[in-house]
């Protein structure tokens, strides 16, 4: 709750000023110290002028600022005269900082206006640029895609060009495979020759006897 809070009475501990720690000899400050040529009930420093006890403990019991006791308290009402003036003449200094430090206003606002010019001078020219640029990024862009366009219709074209060539090339391949094919050959050549020779023997015939025999004819002498 602090200062201006309920006062709270707290139960104080077993050891209130910490001497347990204070008569521990075998911290590593302790032993630092007594390396260093110091022993207990000297003073710290190179004259052994210092403190010879560590800072204690001690409760505060009531609701005065630090360092304030009720001696000093009664004070205040006293030296208000002299906190007054100090006040004043602080106040005076900043008045008289101020207005050597404030310029005139004429000034000011030339010096806002040309800041102003300079950075409208500033954003146009990044405007343009940046439009340069853009304009510049559209052309490459156009370029590309004329040349994108291009490239497709030409490979298209070259597709289409060698389909048509596999395509009269295959019709001229039928053609001349239908002209090489080999004549028809009669399914029944020989039940035909059969046939014939059939006939040729029930004709009782002497020539086409031996013509079914292989015999050769004689010639008749005269």
């Amino acid at each position: 709750m602090g200062l201006a809070g309920n006062k709270v009475k707290q139960r104080l501990s077993q050891d209130p000023n910490n001497l347990a720690w204070s008569n521990d000899q075998s911290k590593f400050g302790f032993k630092m110290l007594m390396k260093m040529g110091w022993a207990p009930g000297k003073g710290l420093g190179i004259n052994e002028d210092g403190n010879q006890e560590h800072v204690k403990i001690r409760l505060k019991e009531n609701t005065l600022g630090l360092g304030a006791d009720k001696r000093t308290t009664d004070n205040w009402l006293g030296n208000t005269d002299a906190f007054s003036q100090l006040l004043a003449d602080l106040n005076s200094r900043t008045a008289e900082s101020s207005a050597t430090a404030s310029p005139e206003p004429e000034k000011v606002e030339e010096e806002e206006k040309s800041k102003k010019d300079k950075k409208k001078r500033k954003r146009s020219k990044e405007d343009d640029d940046e439009d340069d640029d853009k304009k510049e990024k559209k052309k490459k862009k156009e370029k590309k895609d004329k040349k994108e366009k291009k490239e497709k219709k030409e490979k298209k074209e070259k597709k289409k060009s060698k389909k048509e060539k596999k395509e009269s090339s295959s019709e001229n391949s039928d053609e001349a495979a239908k002209q090489q094919k080999a004549p028809v050959v009669l399914r029944n050549a020989a039940r035909a020759r059969f046939l014939r020779a059939k006939r040729m023997a029930t004709q009782h015939n002497q020539e086409s006897l031996n013509e079914i025999l292989g015999i050769k004819p004689t010639s008749s002498i005269a």
